[in-house]
């Protein structure tokens, strides 16, 4: 690899660790401000839902428009639209304006992931599943460092000064990209690896419902937590900082996940890898829903966040590698996916939330539980001797 696409390759992991810090002390700032402007349990599931509305479509739209155009204008123009949105954000006193804002935040970071999946994924020049881990890590670590910042930029100064500190780096990092990404050359199709060549338990048919189930139950039960979690947490009487080191025990427990997801794989195969994933998220749920203090939410947070980055693993390296012919559309596929997650979860919870705080939790329970017997189901399919296996 040469100076320049290593250079390039270095900044784009630094890139993801930047834009998923500041997602993180953004998101963990939102719902506080809502709470703060009293905004309802319902408006303040609105505002997460409404981002993930815009989230269950764009990214597939930025997928195909990346594969046309410069990957590298779609990463630095979003990094620049965010910057706007973090600007609007420390502007604004009405608690339903936060649901428009949150619309572009969205978009921007709609336009965001799938360009930056496809062009790692493109600049790899070992296996797939080596560079994606230290892409995993990356944005995983930052994870863990975001809601630490957000908690500890409230609590010093005020609420506007996390989204103000977001504005400056999301604006000094976009125009770096534009001076430091070098985007490969197009190889034209790059071939998708057969399904027989995948490690797994469950047919081609299987596997795809599967994989699909799994993004949609974790990207569901991680928009409740971003967008409901902080403002149930603060009604709880848990000071800003304290939920911050909670979501630092969910970042931690996913990064570390991320690093050994490859090698937990290897020995359980994909359907083990979601069917894991899937009843730790389940378990994870239950307990959140009966819990009130510090120390087992922290305990819960650690489940939670082992079992969405098990999901996430298995699931991006076979959407990535199936489709590998587009990896843009790929990319905006699984994106969207990630999306339609974000958009039910918190609606849906914060709908649950006007009966009972603890709802949404309990509703992730159900949802998991649901999952987890949908993926058995196709783990017997998978058994008769007619399928292909992954």
């Amino acid at each position: 690899m040469s100076k320049h696409k290593a250079v390039s390759l270095k900044f784009l992991f630094a890139a993801s660790f930047l834009c998923q810090m500041l997602m993180g002390a953004v998101g963990i700032a939102v719902p506080i401000y809502a709470n703060r402007l009293n905004a309802s349990s319902f408006l303040v599931g609105l505002i997460g839902s409404a981002g993930g509305l815009i989230y269950s479509f764009m990214p597939l739209i930025s997928g195909v428009l990346c594969d046309r155009f410069k990957r590298k204008a779609f990463i630095s123009a979003s990094l620049l639209s965010y910057s706007l949105s973090c600007l609007l954000y420390s502007l604004v006193e009405q608690p339903y304006m936060l649901a428009l804002i949150r619309v572009l935040e969205c978009s921007s970071i709609a336009a965001f992931w799938p360009a930056m999946e496809a062009l790692v994924a493109d600049s790899a020049e070992v296996s797939l599943e080596e560079t994606l881990k230290k892409f995993n890590v990356s944005w995983g670590s930052a994870l863990a460092i975001g809601p630490i910042v957000g908690g500890f930029l409230i609590s010093m100064w005020s609420i506007r000064a996390t989204f103000l500190f977001s504005v400056w780096a999301a604006l000094s990092s976009g125009l770096l990209g534009f001076i430091l990404i070098v985007e490969p050359t197009r190889r034209g199709r790059v071939e998708a690896q057969p399904m027989n060549e995948l490690k797994g338990d469950v047919g081609s048919k299987g596997s795809i419902a599967t994989a699909l189930s799994s993004i949609f139950l974790f990207s569901s039960i991680v928009g409740i937590i971003v967008s409901l979690f902080p403002s149930y947490a603060t009604d709880l009487g848990i000071l800003p900082f304290e939920i911050g080191c909670i979501a630092f025990g969910f970042g931690v427990a996913r990064t570390l996940t991320f690093y050994e997801a490859y090698k937990i794989e290897a020995r359980l195969g994909k359907l083990g890898m979601f069917l894991l994933g899937s009843f730790t998220l389940a378990l994870a749920s239950l307990l959140a829903s009966a819990s009130t203090s510090i120390l087992v939410f922290l305990v819960c947070f650690i489940i939670f966040g082992f079992g969405s980055a098990i999901c996430y693993a298995a699931s991006i390296s076979f959407i990535l590698r199936r489709w590998g012919s587009s990896r843009g559309v790929a990319a905006g596929v699984f994106e969207s996916l990630i999306g339609l997650g974000y958009f039910i979860g918190p609606l849906v919870g914060g709908i649950v939330s006007e009966h009972a705080p603890n709802a949404p939790f309990i509703y992730g329970f159900i949802l998991s539980i649901v999952v987890l017997t949908f993926q058995l189901m196709f783990r017997g399919k998978s058994h008769k001797p007619s399928l292909a296996r992954v």
